[in-house]
């Protein structure tokens, strides 16, 4: 089984961007059947929060931007985000640690990735 995830990274090692602030999403093709996964791109997204306001449509853009993604990897989404990110069926997880030992937490566990977090 793979699947996609996405990690707002400003530098592709940490999550360590929140949601509405990332101008970017790193985004993982993960194998598990395999145990390996594979870089697919880099997404340069336009942010939904600029100088502590944002809009609809830019939020719906970023999470357009990962609509094929099983989860995406934050180190903070405001309640708000995250409702309208789960309503589209991605998982939003807070997890503000290296990116290699979030894959290998996922590639190692035995559960969904959706229990892991």
């Amino acid at each position: 089984m793979s699947y996609k995830v996405a990690f707002a990274s400003s530098d592709g090692k940490v999550v360590n961007q929140h949601f509405g602030r990332t101008k970017q999403f790193l985004v993982v093709e993960i194998d598990k059947d395999n145990k390996n996964y594979n870089y697919v791109e880099m997404r340069i997204n336009e942010p939904a929060c600029q100088e502590f306001q944002h809009t609809e449509d830019a939020l719906k853009n970023s999470i357009e931007l990962i609509y094929d993604c099983e989860a995406v990897f934050v180190a903070r989404i405001g309640q708000g985000a995250l409702a309208q990110v789960e309503a589209r069926g991605i998982k939003g997880i807070e997890a503000p640690y290296f990116i290699e030992d979030i894959i290998d937490r996922i590639l190692n566990s035995r559960v969904n990735i959706l229990d892991i977090y």
